[in-house]
């Protein structure tokens, strides 16, 4: 056995720069002994908060409650069905997405330090020194999956950081070709593979919103984030890797005993058609067009993927094998 969606842009805002001393005004009349220490938790909690948030923006926060063992848990609508995402209570756990039938994805936080996550701004949870000058902050989204960010506050921040994904049975990450990943679920009785959630590109920028390189790579089944900053980077510098769990894209994904089934047989990708969401069946041009492509792929020693849009490209790597 094997183990291990309309897909969006990384959001390129600007980052509004923020006060060290934000929060720092919000108390007053008698305190106790310890009011110093609350305050300056209270202060980078917020200010962390208000940080990512100036870079992520704030619109598709979704709305959470507090449950046990979480400080946030949403409840959304997508439009494959509901999805309930949980951030974890500690840095070093797991964030969770778990659709209406159950299907589950999680990805672990890369905290190393056992820090409480604590809800502030618009919906922002955020660990703080979870890892050596670096903060972790969770948004649940609106469509069913999360950002989870990496606040480097200066250079002695770790600029590779691992995060652990826990993917269902038959289901594993593929590279989409974008800088991101697809989710895919492999098929039965030899169909094809089809995508039930993505990760991102990520993105990075620094104090003044500038755009810090920044990319993935696969180990089995982590995902390794780099950030490549300079002697010149301003801090803080903020990165996202984000997922979406759920049937969000109908992307089909073929290996290679699939692909020259795609070539010999039109009946086969009308069948594979069926699981594309959309309009209706293709028209027999169409399934033309993937069967020649289908045939280009198999020349390349690669195999042939069809996107929600019904659009035919060779990819290779991953399930293509």
């Amino acid at each position: 056995m094997r183990t291990s969606t309309h897909r969006r842009k990384p959001v390129r805002l600007a980052i509004a720069t923020v006060s060290a001393a934000v929060g720092t005004a919000i108390f007053g009349g008698a305190v106790p002994a310890n009011a110093d220490i609350v305050t300056a938790q209270t202060a980078g909690v917020d200010e962390s908060a208000t940080f990512v948030e100036a870079a992520t923006g704030t619109a598709d926060i979704a709305a959470t409650v507090a449950a046990a063992g979480t400080p946030a848990k949403a409840f959304t609508a997508t439009g494959g069905g509901s999805v309930t995402v949980t951030a974890p209570d500690r840095a070093n756990g797991t964030v969770s997405a778990t659709t209406g039938e159950g299907s589950s994805f999680g990805l672990s936080l890369p905290g190393a330090e056992d820090v409480e996550g604590i809800k502030a701004g618009t919906g922002t949870v955020v660990y703080t020194d979870a890892a050596t000058a670096t903060d972790i902050a969770v948004q649940p989204t609106t469509n069913g999956g999360a950002r989870t960010l990496l606040t480097l506050k200066d250079d002695k921040a770790p600029t590779t950081q691992r995060f652990e994904l826990h993917l269902p049975v038959e289901t594993e990450a593929v590279d989409n070709g974008e800088g991101g990943y697809d989710l895919i679920r492999l098929g039965d009785d030899g169909k094809p593979a089809i995508t039930v959630g993505t990760i991102d590109a990520p993105w990075a920028k620094d104090a003044h919103g500038k755009d810090i390189p920044t990319r993935y790579r696969l180990e089995g089944n982590t995902l390794v984030q780099t950030v490549d900053t300079q002697s010149n980077t301003v801090y803080p510098v903020v990165a996202d890797p984000k997922f979406d769990w759920g049937i969000v894209t109908g992307t089909l994904y073929f290996n290679k005993s699939e692909t020259r089934k795609a070539v010999e047989s039109g009946g086969f990708l009308t069948a594979a058609a069926a699981m594309i969401p959309g309009p209706g069946a293709p028209s027999a041009v169409t399934i033309a067009g993937w069967s020649t492509m289908a045939a280009i792929a198999q020349r390349h020693g690669k195999c042939l993927k069809i996107n929600t849009w019904l659009k035919p490209n060779e990819y290779s790597g991953g399930y293509c094998r």
